[in-house]
């Protein structure tokens, strides 16, 4: 338990984000959207010298969230709640669709779709030719999995701690077209990076064709070191496949510094976006190598379009995808470090205070280097299912636990939404069980 000590006097003070003016929040990108609710925000400064109230600040950012008065919600590595003005976007945009379904009407989605690539590209480090719009990580992943050319002679390196859509998936194309999937373990308390990448570098070898992996794992909060991952993978002349789920949104990103060939996300984690919106990055070099998973309408355009011979996917909400650049004008108000540093400060909050009850073994490593959002730790109680109803039911906290060797395995994942005081709360539930 030494390791925690060192956070239990976290400088709050690092976290006060020196901003100066008043900073408004975009509303929707398109000029017909009716005008949306809490769509502006007026930064609260501090008398000294422009600098933001840290508090009342990320108090008025939970104000643009319609959670229910009450609710603690700790489990944004699953499912966060859009924003109110990505709501009212969808929504109007909706209607105005569905009350004028024309061509003439639908054009406008042309540009605007653009609009949010651009926004999407910018936020990641990427070019917008790089950039495809899917519906959520899974397909972002399947469209890779199934785009490869992998035969009976190659392997593909994953780690155990993927996601299913990134684990399961590559199985089931596996038995189809008859390539070999290598699983690799890391240690379940890595001390350092180097523990992490160790045992992938092993793994590697001549007939590895590809290295698959989620940037952080949803099932221990693990995150891996991509950007030196990517590096050994490239000199080996191996693909990566990043599944950015628990990044998107949450962590600074660059992939072209990163280094990897594919990068998936989902809009309805972290960013808290609309649903069922996601992201793909394909590298400008991996695109032609890539087959489409679906052709419909279009194709002939769209296969000589960059990435977006990714997105034939048929008729979309488009009111979904112009929702999606209002998270993201939002994520770029705040800051993309400003949002991390204020995610990992919560995730540093909740566990350093949770580790001082005691009796607690965690999952997820201490170090910053080695997490991320994500804060996974153990109880001894065999029902993991009594544990979310206690949470639920007697705090008013949503969170998930899953069964492990007989005991429950707790997952906490803060969001900008969440405040200490709500923290504070999610820790005298986790005591009333130990």
């Amino acid at each position: 338990m030494s390791n925690f000590s060192s956070l239990r006097d976290i400088d709050r003070r690092k976290f006060l984000f020196g901003l100066t003016g008043t900073i408004g929040l975009a509303a929707a990108s398109n000029a017909d959207a009716q005008p949306l609710s809490k769509s502006v925000l007026d930064l609260p400064h501090a008398a000294n010298g422009g600098q933001i109230d840290e508090n009342k600040l990320w108090a008025q950012v939970k104000t643009l969230f319609p959670l229910r008065p009450g609710l603690i919600h700790l489990n944004s590595a699953n499912f966060a709640p859009s924003s109110t003005a990505v709501l009212d976007t969808a929504e109007a945009l909706s209607r105005d669709v569905n009350g004028d379904p024309s061509f003439e009407n639908r054009f406008k989605f042309e540009a605007s779709i653009e609009v949010v690539r651009a926004s999407l590209a910018t936020m990641l480090g990427a070019n917008q030719d790089e950039i495809a719009i899917t519906r959520n990580t899974s397909e972002g992943n399947r469209t890779v999995i199934a785009g490869l050319n992998l035969g009976s002679q190659d392997e593909v390196v994953i780690w155990d701690q993927n996601h299913e859509s990134n684990n399961v998936a590559w199985d089931v194309w596996a038995a189809r077209y008859g390539f070999k999937v290598v699983r690799v373990s890391t240690p379940h308390q890595p001390e350092a990076p180097s523990d992490l990448i160790k045992p992938f570098r092993a793994a590697l070898n001549a007939r590895t064709k590809v290295l698959a992996f989620s940037h952080v794992s949803n099932v221990s909060g693990i995150a891996l070191p991509a950007a030196d991952l990517c590096r050994i993978a490239a000199k080996n002349g191996i693909l990566t496949l990043v599944d950015g789920a628990q990044t998107f949104g949450m962590m600074n990103l660059d992939l072209h510094e990163m280094g990897c060939d594919f990068f998936t996300g989902s809009a309805h984690k972290w960013l808290a976006g609309p649903h069922e919106v996601g992201v793909l990055y394909v590298r400008a070099s991996r695109i032609e190598q890539l087959w489409p998973s679906m052709v419909t309408h279009n194709w002939e355009k769209m296969s000589r379009a960059g990435a977006r011979k990714f997105e034939c996917l048929g008729q979309r909400q488009d009111s979904r995808i112009d929702a999606l650049k209002v998270a993201v004008d939002l994520h770029n108000t705040l800051g993309h470090e400003r949002v991390e540093e204020r995610i990992r400060f919560l995730a540093a909050y909740v566990r350093t205070a949770i580790a001082a009850l005691g009796k607690v073994d965690f999952i997820t490593p201490f170090q910053p280097e080695m997490s991320a959002g994500i804060v996974m730790f153990m109880l001894n109680t065999e029902n993991p299912r009594s544990v979310m109803e206690t949470f639920y039911n007697k705090y008013n906290i949503s969170a998930v636990a899953y069964p492990v060797n007989g005991k429950s395995a707790v997952r906490f994942s803060p969001n900008i939404y969440v405040t200490t005081d709500e923290l504070d709360v999610a820790v005298k539930a986790v005591s009333s069980l130990l």
